[in-house]
C-alpha cells in the first residue's frame, strides 16, 4: 500500500491518495466543519463500454446493486441506512458508475461494508431480475415521453456515428429488453473490480483508523483483469447533419450539438468560459438578445461538460408564442459569428471567470459535493486536474474564445435537432373547443 498527499489549492487540500495492493485507489478528505461523512464509490464503467446490442448495462447493473447480496438481503441496505438515520443513492453515465452514502460520522463505517460485498456478491436471483428489468424500462420510457429527452437521445444518435457516447446512457430499450441474467452478471464480473475503482470517503473522522478499515475491509478481495481500453474513434464530421422530431406538443424546441474536445485539453477551458459568456445568467449574450429583446424564446442554454472523450458542446432553445424556429436558430448563428468576428469584451470574459470560480467553490460546501468532485474526476482524468483548474480558467484569453469558437462552433461541425408538433395538439385543442 502506497500513499502520498497531493499538493493543491482549494478542493484537494490535504487529500489524501492511497493505492491498495489489489488497485483499489482511495481519495480521503477530512472535514471537520459537521459530523457527517460521505461515502463513495466510483466504477471505470458506463455507457461508453457497451458493446452494440447490450447497451443499458450500466445502468440497469447500478439497480442492481441495490437488490441485495447473501449477507446485505433484499431491502436490507435501504433500511440499515433508514435507522441510521443516513442517506444513500447512485448515478451512471456515459464514463462512470458511482454509488454514495450519507451518515453521521459516528455511524458511517457500515457504508464500507456494504461496498466491499456488494463489489462481489451482488446477487442476480431471476426473480429479482425480472422485476427490476421491468422498472428500468418504464424510467427508459419515461425519459422518452419528454421532449428534451427525446430530442437529445435523437441528436446524440446522430451526432456521433461510431462512439457509443451515441448510446442512451439508460440503454435502448429492445437491448434492455432482451438484456438476460447471465450477460448482465458478466459485466459485472468484468467491470466491478477493486483495481477499477476508486473509493472517496470525506468528512469528520480520523484518516489513519479509516484508512485501516478500508484495507481490512475491500484488500481480501483480489484484483481482476485489467479492463481493456476504448478503440473507438469518432471521425471527423465533414458537414452538417439535421434532424426532425415530430412530439406531442406545439412548442418548438431546437438542440444544436458542435463536436467538442475532451477534458483538460487546452480548447476546454475556452469552450466552459465562452458557454458562459453565450448563456448564463441574465447579462449573458443570448439571454439578452433572445430572452429579453427579441423575446422569441422562453429559455435558451449553452453547456459543455467535461467527459472523457471528445464530447459535445450544446445549445438549446424553446420557442416562445409564434416565433419562427428559423428565427430562433438565425439569432444563435448570429451571436456566434459576432464572437468569431468581433470578440468578447474584457467585462464578459471577467464576468465568465468570476461565475465559473464562484459556482467551482459554493458548489463544494457539503462532503457529498466534494466527494463528487474528486471521485469524477479521479475518475475523467486524475486529481492534478482539479489543482490547476481555476488557474486555467483565468489565464483564458479573448483571442483563445475566437479562435476556439472558429475551430469548434462550425456549421460543418455540428448536429440540428428540432422538434416540432406530430399535429396531435391541434387534435386536442379542437376537441376542447368543441
Amino acid at each position: 500500500m502506497s500513499s502520498l498527499l497531493t499538493p493543491s489549492a482549494f478542493a484537494t487540500a490535504d487529500v489524501r491518495r492511497t493505492l491498495l495492493d489489489n488497485g483499489l485507489v482511495v481519495l480521503t478528505k477530512e472535514v471537520h466543519t459537521s459530523p457527517i461523512v460521505t461515502t463513495m464509490i466510483w466504477y471505470r464503467v458506463g455507457s461508453r463500454n457497451e458493446e452494440l446490442g447490450h447497451t443499458g448495462k450500466s445502468h440497469f447493473l447500478e439497480h442492481m446493486l441495490f437488490k441485495g447480496t447473501d449477507r446485505f438481503k433484499k431491502g436490507q441496505i435501504d433500511l440499515i441506512t433508514l435507522k441510521n438515520g443516513g442517506g444513500n443513492n447512485a448515478f451512471t453515465s456515459h464514463d462512470f458508475t458511482a454509488y454514495y452514502f450519507n451518515f453521521a460520522s459516528d455511524r458511517w463505517d457500515i457504508a464500507l461494508e456494504i461496498e466491499a460485498d456488494r463489489m462481489v456478491n451482488c446477487s442476480f436471483e431471476p426473480d429479482e431480475f425480472e422485476a427490476e428489468k421491468k422498472v428500468v424500462i418504464e424510467e427508459l420510457k419515461t425519459g422518452l415521453d419528454s421532449p428534451w429527452g427525446l430530442l437529445l437521445q435523437e441528436l446524440e444518435a446522430s451526432a456521433y456515428k461510431v462512439h457509443p457516447y451515441r448510446n442512451p446512457i439508460v440503454g435502448w430499450l429492445q437491448d434492455v429488453e432482451r438484456a438476460t441474467v447471465e450477460q448482465q452478471q458478466a459485466y459485472y464480473r468484468k467491470y466491478y473490480q477493486p483495481n477499477n475503482a476508486i473509493l472517496v470517503i470525506a468528512g469528520d473522522f480520523d484518516t489513519d483508523r479509516v484508512l485501516a478499515n478500508v484495507v481490512r475491509a475491500f484488500s481480501p478481495i483480489p484484483a481482476g483483469a485489467p479492463a481493456l481500453p476504448l478503440l473507438l474513434k469518432e471521425p471527423p464530421q465533414r458537414g452538417e447533419r439535421r434532424l426532425v422530431v415530430r412530439w406531442r406538443s406545439k412548442v418548438p424546441r431546437l438542440a444544436i450539438a458542435y463536436h467538442a474536445p475532451e477534458i483538460a485539453q487546452q480548447d476546454s477551458y475556452a469552450l466552459q468560459v465562452l458557454a458562459v459568456v453565450l448563456a448564463e445568467g441574465k447579462a449573458s449574450r443570448l439571454y439578452q438578445r433572445m430572452v429579453e429583446r427579441e423575446q422569441s424564446v422562453t429559455f435558451v442554454s449553452a453547456e459543455y461538460g467535461e467527459a472523457k472523450d471528445p464530447t459535445l458542446f450544446h445549445i438549446r432553445a424553446e420557442a416562445r408564442g409564434n416565433h419562427s424556429i428559423d428565427d430562433i436558430e438565425a439569432s444563435i448563428y448570429d451571436e456566434l459569428a459576432r464572437v468569431v468576428s468581433e470578440g468578447v469584451t474584457a467585462h464578459e470574459l471577467d464576468r465568465a471567470k468570476h461565475q465559473i470560480e464562484a459556482h467551482f467553490i459554493l458548489s463544494r460546501e457539503r462532503t457529498l459535493d466534494q466527494a463528487i468532485l474528486l471521485g469524477q474526476i479521479e475518475t475523467l482524468y486524475g486529481l492534478d486536474y482539479i489543482d490547476t483548474y481555476l488557474q486555467r480558467v483565468a489565464a483564458v484569453t479573448t483571442d483563445e474564445v475566437v479562435a476556439t469558437s472558429g475551430r469548434f462552433l462550425d456549421e460543418n461541425n455540428r448536429t440540428v435537432g428540432r422538434m416540432l408538433s406530430d399535429g396531435s395538439d391541434r387534435e386536442e385543442d379542437e376537441l376542447e373547443t368543441d
